[in-house]
């Protein structure tokens, strides 16, 4: 049906945060609800079009937010409401349209039963006669055109709207307004859909952190045409192979999730590659590879809660194991390809030929790994760096020297500005007011070296319990002698800066306070602090 001259069709009001009038007929209508601040809420959905092929892409959901006795006067299901300056906005996945109480937007509500038929429609043509309607405050009165396209969207929706009935009681033919978000379900990766939502159970393959975002390889092996494919290099397909360190699965059976919000922080302190994990509503999308991937997006009605976690069923980790032990299997057995490269005898001189060639490629590959090796002592010299991965520092007299080696060596190494400046120190009120955190609890991985220790002597680096400035728990007495129990702890703290630093630049420092078994651990000692 067409619309009135600047008025936008609701299947065309799409594009999010621009400004449109629209008309349409109630075909939902929630009771108002109180906000946090001194407005209320009312939402209702309308609709222009009814008939089935287009029926769910021209319903919109609408909200006003004004004072209770400002709220538009839409009574029931069958109404048919003008919008003025209404907004486009993006919530649950669909656009909607919005007016709060400072905007300039106006409602125009004619109630059902005092639209006439088209065919009594003359006398409002010709402008002797006014359609009855209840307009906000400052809201334009209908023109003929408009009030014309009132009478006739009315007609339209006969048939599919009960006036005066709450939506459960249209007819059987009617189409839903706003369909809700089917379930998710349970569903292997062979299974899965564009565009829908499934709980998955799968194991991490691979894992890449950002400050902002996590993205994962999952897999349950089971495979699905819709994935990004990876070339086996073994396989007769080796020339595909774009990722020289992808250990497998090979083929279309790893499915990338990208974490989002609180997933992500979740998943960034306590998932690993190898982890079993179970993906709860996760979303379905294309890649923009044009494949198959998933998103996990914070829940924006329940803001706290987290969507991944760690499988702890093991009947559901042996279902996985299963199907990795029986991929593992098929990909062993050789295919008549590879059997008969493996026994095909070549002639002596291409035998010659080959050993000549693979000899000068190892030639080659020792230069370059020379050549690598002294620009990489170089750059040691250049920073000060210990070729064997040592540290050497003077306390007092004494020089400590330890080999240090972090653990998690999959987790990607962070800088000491990108410690001090993380941006998830910033954060926001709900009244968007800018504020930066204190500290935020996260772990990181960096290449350091010291330049600096607290306190300046070894012998100060333990402290004793019975020390009240240092130990402030009352120590238990010791039954032979009755006398409190004496025990030592390790505690220092080091000033580190970055192992490698650009040229022309200047270090960011880092305080690190050991405790008492890292200490033990940095020191190599395997017992505690000693008089």
């Amino acid at each position: 049906m067409p619309v009135p001259l600047g008025f936008t069709a609701i299947k065309e009001a799409r594009q999010v945060h621009a400004k449109v009038n629209l008309l349409g007929v109630v075909v939902d209508l929630k009771p108002p609800k109180a906000t946090r601040g001194t407005d209320y809420s009312l939402e209702f959905t309308i609709q222009d079009e009814f008939n089935s092929a287009t029926a769910d892409a021209s319903s919109i959901v609408c909200r006003v937010f004004r004072p209770r006795h400002r709220l538009p006067p839409i009574a029931s299901v069958g109404d048919v409401v003008l919008l003025r300056n209404f907004k486009l906005v993006e919530w649950s996945l669909r656009v909607g349209c919005v007016s709060d109480s400072k905007s300039f937007a106006g409602v125009i509500v004619f109630r059902s039963h005092t639209i006439p038929v088209p065919q009594l429609s003359s006398a409002y043509q010709v402008g002797s006669q006014h359609l009855q309607c209840e307009a906000s405050r400052g809201t334009n009165n209908p023109t003929i055109g408009e009030q014309m396209a009132v009478i006739n969207l009315k007609a339209a929706a006969a048939g599919s709207v009960a006036p005066g009935r709450p939506q459960s009681t249209i007819a059987p033919t009617a189409p839903i307004a706003h369909t809700a978000r089917a379930p998710p379900k349970l569903s292997l990766i062979k299974d899965l859909e564009l565009s829908k939502f499934y709980d998955v159970r799968a194991q991490v393959v691979n894992a890449y952190y950002d400050s902002s975002i996590v993205d994962l390889k999952v897999t349950d092996y089971t495979e699905n045409e819709q994935l990004f494919y990876y070339a086996d290099p073994s396989s007769e397909d080796a020339s595909m192979v774009h990722f020289t360190s992808w250990k497998g699965p090979y083929g279309k059976f790893t499915l990338g999730v990208t974490l989002y919000e609180n997933n992500a922080a979740w998943a960034r302190e306590n998932v690993t590659i190898g982890d079993y994990v179970f993906l709860r509503n996760m979303r379905t999308k294309l890649s923009r590879a044009n494949k198959l991937e998933g998103a996990l997006h914070q829940d924006r009605q329940r803001v706290n809660q987290v969507d991944i976690r760690r499988l702890s069923n093991p009947s559901d980790i042996a279902e996985i194991d299963a199907r990795r032990q029986a991929y593992e299997q098929k990909r062993s057995s050789k295919s008549a390809l590879a059997v008969l490269k493996d026994t095909r005898v070549e002639p002596a001189t291409v035998g010659r030929k080959a050993a000549k060639k693979k000899k000068k490629k190892e030639q080659k590959e020792a230069e370059m790994k020379e050549i690598a090796e002294m620009e990489e002592r170089n750059t040691a010299e250049r920073n000060g760096l210990n070729q064997n991965g040592k540290e050497t520092v003077e306390v007092g007299q004494r020089k400590l020297m330890r080999l240090v080696r972090a653990a998690f060596p999959e987790m990607k190494l962070s800088t000491i500005s990108e410690i001090l400046y993380n941006p998830a120190l910033n954060a926001s009120t709900a009244k968007y007011n800018d504020f930066v955190l204190p500290f935020v609890n996260a772990r990181h991985r960096s290449r350091v070296r010291v330049v600096d220790v607290y306190p300046p002597e070894l012998v100060l680096f333990s402290h004793s319990t019975s020390d009240r400035t240092w130990y402030h728990k009352p120590s238990r007495n010791d039954p032979r002698t009755g006398q409190p129990k004496v025990r030592w702890e390790w505690g220092f703290v080091l000033l580190v800066e970055d192992a490698l630093l650009p040229p022309n630049t200047v270090s960011e420092k880092l305080r690190v306070v050991v405790g008492n078994s890292e200490a033990q651990g940095l020191l190599g000692l395997k017992q505690n602090a000693s008089e």
